[in-house]
């Protein structure tokens, strides 16, 4: 019974859609000439991107050729102990970001609370940290603490501390000190 099951494939017989050993080959060498563009669209890519992998690196090179005379002019700057160069180059050392760390602030801060004034100091120098002084009003004393806590969980904000509060009128006024700590600048 299986013997009557197996049907034989005649190679050489005529019809449009039968399977000859010319349907074959052309089968065979639309294949392979799929095969032949797509592998020539990969090389063609691969040459494009090597080509603006080399250009990014000249780009690259010509950056840090420019990011060694700022720094070495800078050192130059700093060795002449000139009271008036010493600001201008500490602007090229460290340079706060302050819309991303006040706009962190502000996403924080709960619906009843305010502020009326951001002051800004010096820690040292030249340092990477700013002290905060943030005054403002309140509805309550838990919307002032809440901010505080928050605050402290803010990965720029440290040692965030309530300085004063004061019931006026219907609402609390309040004053906190905080460290914000700015990344250093990339060149």
């Amino acid at each position: 019974m299986s013997f009557a099951m197996v049907k034989r494939v005649n190679f050489i017989e005529k019809g449009p859609f039968a399977l000859t050993y010319r349907n074959m080959l052309i089968l065979v060498g639309i294949a392979a000439l799929v095969c032949l563009l797509v592998h020539g669209m990969f090389v063609v890519r691969y040459k494009l991107l090597k080509a603006k992998s080399s250009e990014l690196k000249r780009q690259v090179a010509e950056l840090t050729i420019q990011k060694e005379k700022t720094l070495a002019a800078m050192q130059i700057a700093q060795s002449q102990s000139s009271r008036a160069v010493a600001p201008l180059a500490s602007i090229f050392v460290k340079m706060p970001v302050w819309s991303s760390s006040l706009g962190s602030m502000v996403s924080i801060m709960p619906k009843q609370l305010w502020l009326e004034s951001v002051r800004s100091s010096n820690v040292g120098d030249i340092s990477d940290k700013r002290k905060l002084e943030i005054s403002g009003k309140s509805a309550s004393h838990a919307s002032i603490a809440m901010f505080v806590s928050r605050l402290e969980d803010l990965p720029e904000f440290q040692n965030s501390i309530l300085v004063n509060s004061k019931k006026e009128g219907g609402s609390f006024t309040f004053v906190i000190n905080t460290e914000v700590v700015f990344p250093e600048a990339e060149w």
